[in-house]
């Protein structure tokens, strides 16, 4: 069993503000294997990649409104953490290059911090004030919160991972998925949400303002529920076994590449809808597409 570790690092004061007058810092620590890595960090960069090595290695350029850098490593748990004094009128900004053991456990979290995630096996979370997120999963359990920053993942796993869960959430944001599969939840108030996904078994998505769109396989029994307040709405999918799908818009038009007409909801007010099935089998995938202002397209792809 390792012993309780605790470094850390003093930043001393710096007559020239800013990150290229920076001092830099490193430290190595060994940890417990399947361990979590937690991050912290007030402003500046977080990059975080995975390596063979049984330790955590931080580098960093440090600028002079921080005061020092804690990095802890206990039971497992490793912590690293940007701190800064109370009050401080010096750049508070840290970028930090982190090396992990590769099936790692991350929480990132940072303010006015992108935050960037290569080769890390284990589940992930991170959250980011005013800040870009881009990831790998391996099919493990993520989630990903931004404030005014776009989320970028990209799906690693060399088998299928439906068992996996992602969630996405983000205010004044874009979202891009490629080949992730599992249970998928992306939010987003003002942005786009663009996801090609590997096999897949429930995917919803909302948004506020923007557009959206899918392409992927569904896998037997599958859902996909979008809804629009404000956008377009495209899901271009293939599927196993038979297919139910609702499609319905407030104000728009709703294109299909199945040759179907769809039909007026009131006669005398606004809105289309089309609805039917598709295929044979005893588990059908279902697709529910509203969107109050825009179009919907339907693609079945099988």
């Amino acid at each position: 069993m390792f012993t309780r570790t605790q470094a850390w690092v003093l930043i001393g004061a710096c007559a020239v503000s800013g990150l290229a007058h920076a001092e830099k810092f490193e430290r190595r620590l060994a940890v417990q294997p399947h361990g979590s890595v937690d991050i912290t960090n007030v402003a500046g960069k977080i990059e975080v990649s995975g390596w063979d090595n049984q330790e955590v290695e931080v580098h960093g350029d440090i600028g002079p409104g921080v005061e020092k850098v804690d990095v802890d490593t206990d039971h497992g748990r490793t912590t690293i953490k940007v701190r800064v004094p109370n009050y401080t009128f010096r750049s508070a900004s840290a970028d930090l290059y982190i090396r992990v053991p590769r099936d790692s456990e991350l929480d990132i979290s940072g303010v006015s911090a992108d935050v960037t995630v290569a080769d890390v096996e284990g589940e992930l979370m991170a959250k980011t004030v005013s800040g870009n997120v881009k990831a790998d999963t391996f099919g493990r359990d993520t989630e990903i919160k931004t404030v005014s920053g776009d989320v970028v993942l990209r799906g690693k796993a060399k088998e299928s991972a439906n068992n996996a869960e992602i969630h996405i959430t983000t205010i004044s944001g874009n979202i891009r998925v490629d080949r992730a599969g599992g249970d998928l939840e992306a939010t987003t108030v003002s942005g786009d949400v663009n996801l090609k996904l590997e096999p897949s078994r429930s995917i919803r998505l909302r948004s506020t303002s923007g557009d959206m769109g899918f392409e992927g396989k569904l896998v037997k029994g599958a859902t996909v529920d979008a809804e629009s307040v404000s956008g377009e709405l495209t899901v271009r999918a293939s599927h196993e076994g038979s297919l139910d799908y609702q499609v319905s818009t407030f104000s728009g038009d709703i294109k299909n590449c199945m040759g179907l007409e769809s039909e007026r909801v009131s006669k005398y007010g606004p809105g289309r809808r089309l609805n039917g099935t598709r295929g044979s089998g005893s588990e059908e995938a279902r697709i529910r597409l509203k969107t109050m202002s825009g179009d919907v397209e339907l693609c079945d792809k099988s």
